[in-house]
């Protein structure tokens, strides 16, 4: 999910220099990572026009050199942002949930209510096909002759989805509360103001 997360760093319009972006998303993240593997992601990002090299100004460091996302990073990054969960996906110790939640909050109320209900449906369906996998595989004939830990892994990955679930629940009931918070005037946090391609796309 490096892209992304990077892109989700960028995702307002403001520049930042590549060791300011590190130091972000190491914040962001609480994940390590090799300087020089971050510098060759960020180069990865340029070649695929996600980002771009900002104009520096005249009192500038030279060896910093500020990025922006450009049109396209935008879009890749707000259709990642409302997709449903890929199952199982992971990545350098993160999974697809956790990423998309680290930019939640910078969503408007709108687009993170929409998102959160497409993930806790995602989840659901999955969470019926694994169930709807393991009563097969209990039943199999073939798996009767020997042991078969099928149906145990799968009980896993249930139980693993259901955490996933009853997160989504609390979330939901958290951000609602302070949604409503906001909206009464009783919280000084301002609602960011990117995300307004989703924000039209959900609406």
């Amino acid at each position: 999910m490096f892209r992304y997360v990077v892109l989700g760093l960028l995702r307002s319009g403001a520049s930042l220099h590549g060791y300011a972006l590190m130091k972000r998303y190491r914040q962001r993240t609480g994940l390590s990572i090799n300087t020089g593997s971050f510098y060759r992601e960020l180069q990865r990002l340029v070649t695929e026009r996600l980002i771009t090299s900002a104009t520096r100004g005249t009192d500038a460091d030279p060896r910093r050199a500020p990025y922006v996302i450009t049109d396209a990073g935008i879009t890749a990054f707000d259709g990642w942002f409302a997709a449903p969960i890929p199952p199982g996906s992971t990545s350098s110790g993160e999974d697809q949930l956790a990423a998309r939640l680290l930019f939640l909050a910078e969503a408007p109320p709108e687009v993170a209510r929409a998102v959160l209900g497409t993930w806790h449906e995602a989840l659901w369906m999955r969470a019926k096909q694994l169930d709807d996998a393991r009563e097969t595989a209990l039943h199999d004939p073939e798996a009767r002759r020997t042991f078969d830990a099928l149906p145990h892994l799968l009980a896993r990955r249930l139980r693993h989805i259901a955490a996933d679930i009853e997160l989504i629940d609390e979330l939901r009931a958290a951000y609602g509360a302070w949604a409503a918070a906001t909206a009464n005037g009783t919280s000084t946090k301002d609602e960011p103001d990117g995300f307004a391609s989703l924000q039209h796309r959900s609406a």
